[in-house]
């Protein structure tokens, strides 16, 4: 079980990092970017740039939806079994990945 908990909690922790990543770097941008393009000071660069980032943002929410479900399966396990304290908070930090790859990711909530 302490493999397994570790094992969980490191992949939640890299899910909670690029969680961070898009929410903090990847969506300001494409917001950015479409507000450029809306206000009409745009050129074809743009679009694409546009297109391209937002395919990215995309991406990455859809990997984190994955990353976050195994992290969160592998972490659920040793808690339930062994009430471990790393698998609980490796629990926490999977979910609010998981949470930004289904917000990103899926259009959701959009």
């Amino acid at each position: 079980m302490k493999v397994l908990s570790i094992s969980g909690f490191i992949l939640s922790v890299l899910s909670f990092v690029t969680a961070l990543y898009l929410q903090f770097v990847l969506a300001p941008a494409v917001e950015s970017l479409e507000e450029s393009i809306n206000t009409g000071f745009s050129d074809e660069l743009t679009s694409m740039m546009l297109y391209e980032a937002h395919d990215v943002k995309v991406m990455t929410g859809e990997t984190l939806v994955i990353a976050g479900s195994v992290a969160l399966i592998l972490c659920i396990i040793p808690a339930m079994k062994s009430k471990s304290k790393l698998a609980l908070f490796g629990a926490l930090l999977s979910f609010a990945a998981l949470l930004a790859g289904l917000i990103h990711g899926t259009h959701m909530f959009s």
